[in-house]
């Protein structure tokens, strides 16, 4: 039986609304390939969540605007999310290479951060991705809180 990418990815998207963690969460356009899933989560602008069935792939594209390509920062940010394989961190927080891969791409100094889905791991996938953003920018908060001011109007506390 074939695997429903797209029910799995709004069914998985819509229990993140029912609980309250997402507001606003609704569908919008795409077509036979690209689904786009917008609500407003981390900061006050709705963020966009690309699901691409033929590439196997959700993305979060351009989440994280005005970082340089070849700075140190975009360096240090890949780093973090690179490290969410390692096999140090709790089960519950750590990337199964076997269900997914990783894609942090820097485009004109916007950052995208995604995940390839392998073998149809499409619900292990949505969970995973929810998780690498909102670490994203709980360690971003904690370390880079001029960049998350100036970005998306962070408070500075």
């Amino acid at each position: 039986m074939p695997v429903d990418s797209v029910k799995i990815v709004r069914d998985g998207l819509q229990a993140y609304a029912d609980r309250g963690v997402f507001r606003g969460f609704a569908e919008q356009g795409g077509n036979s390939v690209t689904k786009v899933f917008t609500f407003v989560w981390l900061t006050k602008q709705p963020m966009r969540l690309t699901l691409d069935t033929t590439k196997g792939v959700l993305r979060f594209a351009n989440l994280l605007p005005n970082i340089p390509a070849r700075s140190d920062f975009y360096t240090s940010l890949k780093q973090f999310v690179n490290d969410r394989y390692d096999k140090g961190l709790p089960a519950h927080r750590r990337i199964d290479r076997k269900r997914a891969e990783i894609i942090c791409q820097n485009r004109l100094g916007s950052v995208s951060v995604g995940l390839r889905v392998i073998g149809n791991q499409y619900r292990y996938a949505i969970g995973k991705i929810v998780n690498i953003v909102h670490e994203l920018f709980v360690h971003l908060n904690d370390l880079h809180a001029d960049y998350m001011h100036e970005a998306f109007d962070a408070p500075q506390e």
